[in-house]
This record gives structure tokens, C-alpha cells and sequence, in this order.
């Protein structure tokens, strides 16, 4: 259930009646050019959302529209208003090419912080669980021997093919994507892993397992693991390059122009019309 303050709803009440308005402008320019949609247009919209919104179950469009006090013939001119609406919108939108390549730039200079990139690294983890209540003494002693036998010349992949209990085990210990800090729940492993640089091994270090708690929530299980970390790959922060976003800020200006000119479209046309409106008391 929703609940909306007076003022809530009076401003919901301002946001419909002038969707309305707008509609009804729209449509009323729309008739006054002469232009209309052809009958077997609007047919075949009625057939389209008989099937995708009803699954051609004839009974149950007919129950949906009496609940709603509607006849067939008002929802075909609903469905006719609909397009006429969105057909005077897009006769409002700038094309995409209109968006100079100064512009881009100038945009992309102004909002730098919107294509900030973090730090991120990916790792590689050997993790050592408590199967049977293990003392952190023993998880230690066996992630001491597999870093030993690492620095005397096995490799990382194959260490973690084949010791602990990761749940990347199988992928020799890739977590597989680039992750930054706030992405890591884990403060231990937080910490120990933005220390490496691109390459390093960590010592053996203890993490409290977390777990999600019945509300939701999540804390600490009460469990440790002993966790060896190598840093696979490491990114440094910075800022998307300009052709990596162009696309994406064409976009952004092209948003920004058309809902300023329809906008300016629509005042125009309420500046010419006179629209009474009676909302009930």
C-alpha cells in the first residue's frame, strides 16, 4: 500500500492533469495538420496487444476492460491516441548526427567525474577452510607449505589446482573478473589484496567468513579461513578515454535536446490553447 502525504498526492494529482494536457495537445495538433492513422493500423496494434498482453484470450481482454469501464471502441481510441502521442514526440527528436563532435568533447571535459574508473585488480586466491573445527594453527601450517613450495618454483595455478577448499579451485584460484575495493565484502581481504602489486603473493593470512544472517544481513560466521592472494592483473584509476564513451554521451545530449524541445513544443502549444480543467473536490 502506498502512502503519499497530502502534498504528495497533490503533486501527483499537478504531474497527471498535465500529462493529460500534454496528451491532449499533442493529439489536437496532430487532427488540426489533417494527419491520421489508417484504420488497419490501429487493427492491427489491437490484435498485437490481444496476444502479448492477454495471450489471445478473448474472455479474459473482455473481463479486463468491463473492470476497467471500458468498451472495445474506447480502448481502440485509447490505442489511437497512444500512437498519435508517440508519433508527434518523435517528430519532435533531434537526429543523433545533429550532435557536433565539438560538443561531445566540450561535454566530456565538463563531466569528467561522470567517467571516473576505479582501481581494480584481479586475484588469484588458495584458501584454506575449517572442515572439522581446525585450529588456525593448523590452516597456517598448511598454507606455509604450499607458499614454500611455491617460492621453490611450483606455480601459483597449479598450487591452487590442487590444495584448499576455494570455491575457484577448479579455475586454479582466478576469481576471473577485475574487482575494486569497495567490491570486496571481506576487511582482510580487502586490505591484504590492494597491498600487492600486479604479480605478488601474499603471506598466509586469517579472514573471518561472513555470512548472511536470516534478516538479511550480513556478519561474521564465526568460521575462519587462511587465505594466500596473488595480484593477477592490477589497474591503476583513471578516466574512460573519449571514444570509449562518445556513444554514450551522444546519447546523454541528444536526451538533453529533445526533452528541452519538446518541452518548448508542448508550452507553445498550452500557450495557444485554452484548456479548462475540473478535478473533483
Amino acid at each position: 500500500m502506498l502512502n503519499f502525504t497530502d502534498d504528495e498526492k497533490r503533486a501527483r494529482a499537478d504531474e497527471f492533469v498535465d500529462g493529460k494536457i500534454d496528451r491532449l495537445l499533442s493529439i489536437t495538433a496532430f487532427r488540426e495538420k489533417g494527419m491520421n492513422i489508417p484504420s488497419s493500423y490501429i487493427e492491427q496494434e489491437y490484435n498485437k496487444r490481444l496476444i502479448s498482453e492477454f495471450n489471445a484470450d478473448r474472455k479474459l481482454f473482455r473481463d479486463t476492460l468491463r473492470s476497467k469501464g471500458l468498451s472495445q471502441l474506447e480502448y481502440r481510441k485509447e490505442i489511437e491516441e497512444e500512437i498519435i502521442f508517440s508519433h508527434m514526440l518523435s517528430t519532435r527528436r533531434r537526429l543523433r548526427e545533429e550532435i557536433s563532435p565539438s560538443k561531445v568533447e566540450s561535454y566530456y571535459s565538463k563531466n569528467r567525474n561522470k567517467f571516473k574508473t576505479e582501481e581494480k585488480i584481479q586475484l588469484g586466491e588458495i584458501a584454506f577452510s575449517q572442515i572439522a573445527g581446525e585450529p588456525e594453527t593448523v590452516l597456517l601450517q598448511q598454507a606455509h607449505k604450499v607458499l614454500k613450495d611455491i617460492k621453490e618454483g611450483q606455480s601459483f595455478k597449479d598450487a591452487a589446482l590442487k590444495n584448499g577448499q576455494s570455491p575457484f579451485r577448479e579455475k586454479s584460484g582466478d576469481w576471473g573478473v577485475m574487482v575494486s575495493e569497495r567490491e570486496i565484502r571481506s576487511d582482510n581481504i580487502r586490505k591484504q589484496a590492494f597491498a600487492l602489486q600486479q604479480g605478488d603473493i601474499s603471506k598466509p593470512f586469517i579472514v573471518n567468513i561472513l555470512e548472511r544472517k536470516p534478516d538479511g544481513s550480513v556478519g561474521t560466521s564465526g568460521k575462519i579461513a587462511v587465505y594466500i592472494l596473488k595480484a593477477l592483473n592490477r589497474t591503476k584509476a583513471g578516466f574512460k578515454p573519449l571514444d570509449e564513451v562518445r556513444t554514450q554521451i551522444e546519447r546523454e545530449l541528444a536526451s538533453e535536446i529533445e526533452a528541452k524541445s519538446h518541452r518548448q513544443w508542448l508550452n507553445r502549444l498550452k500557450r495557444d490553447a485554452y484548456v479548462r480543467v475540473n478535478l473533483p473536490k
